[in-house]
């Protein structure tokens, strides 16, 4: 149920109860027993070709009206009769906005509707001359939308404007609470996907870090205790000489990429900062960030094999190398 769907519902309760409110108030008239004559009937009415002008006829003589099809159709009733009724009737006792809208404002309370109301008469006389009136403190009126508009007499010369002072829990009542509470879950469930989303990231990334491999520490048997790394079968790093061993083909590489690869091998989970590689490779506090990533991108091309070894970028200040 959306809020446009109840604000058209509001408004036809609002326009019904006001008609309530005028049948209340014509039977509260003693009505005269005045003669009115015109020039159409209700059967002519309901046709699909309509009159261009309509005529009240008294004792004073011939009164003509442009007929407007527009008021026609927003009319409070299409019985051709009874608003000859109403012309007659509220031409010698004209409505009194107070009045009228008091009648409404009870009705508007049992289909509990609290808000205040207002109404704005515009009355064309029989000399065409127009007089407007409005309920008292009223001007409240001028801020919002009106909630309807209709017709009231045979010539439609009685133009009637109902406002209410609402608010949107007049509107959706109840509903607002079930719109919230739908709001509130939502962005419950959204959480929890999220929060599930990052936690199967991280175990995915944790369960990524147990699987490198351990590197070997070998001595060679006769010389110097020399560090030498089998990241995987057949492929050796030995440190002190700089040398990277695949399948027993021996490749020597530059000494900052020596450095560099052995960094990330003594490092937890092989997981190196920016600020590590600088210090490693310049202590003299000459490098950064640029030279950081291009000494990164050197080693990866020597660890370019058939084996699944790579570095790749954490964080905003982390490298991983993976074996």
């Amino acid at each position: 149920m959306s809020y446009d769907s109840k604000l058209l519902e509001f408004e036809a309760k609002s326009k019904k109860t006001f008609i309530e409110a005028l049948n209340i108030e014509m039977r509260n008239r003693n009505i005269p027993n005045m003669p009115m004559h015109s020039n159409s009937t209700t059967a002519s009415l309901l046709k699909t070709e309509y009159p261009d002008s309509v005529y009240i006829m008294d004792e004073t003589g011939k009164h003509y009206f442009k007929f407007y099809i527009e008021k026609h159709n927003n009319s409070t009733t299409n019985d051709v009769e009874l608003r000859a009724l109403q012309s007659g009737v509220f031409y010698e006792n004209p409505i009194q906005p107070d009045s009228l809208n008091h009648i409404w404002k009870a009705l508007l309370l049992k289909e509990k509707i609290c808000s205040q109301s207002a109404l704005r008469l515009s009355i064309l006389d029989r000399h065409h001359v127009t007089t407007v009136t409005t309920t008292v403190n009223s001007a409240w009126c001028n801020k919002i939308n009106p909630v309807f508009i209709t017709y009231i007499g045979y010539a439609f010369e009685i133009e009637v404007t109902g406002f209410i002072n609402y608010s949107i829990w007049s509107i959706l009542g109840w509903w607002i609470l079930i719109y919230l509470l739908s709001y509130v879950l939502s962005i419950f469930a959204a959480y929890i996907i999220v929060s599930y989303m990052l936690t199967k990231i991280k175990t995915l990334r944790q369960v990524k870090i147990k699987e490198v491999h351990i590197p070997v520490f070998v001595k060679e048997s006769d010389g110097p205790h020399v560090n030498s790394y089998a990241l995987r079968e057949n492929f050796i790093f030995y440190a002190e000489q700089r040398v990277i061993e695949i399948d027993g083909e021996r490749k020597k590489i530059p000494l900052q990429a020596s450095l560099l690869l052995e960094l990330f091998l003594n490092s937890k989970d092989y997981i190196v900062t920016d600020a590590e590689i600088m210090n490693t490779l310049w202590p003299d506090g000459s490098g950064h960030l640029k030279r950081v990533h291009k000494a990164v991108a050197r080693l990866r091309t020597y660890l370019m094999t058939d084996f699944p070894i790579r570095i790749e970028r954490e964080n905003l200040d982390t490298y991983q190398l993976f074996v």
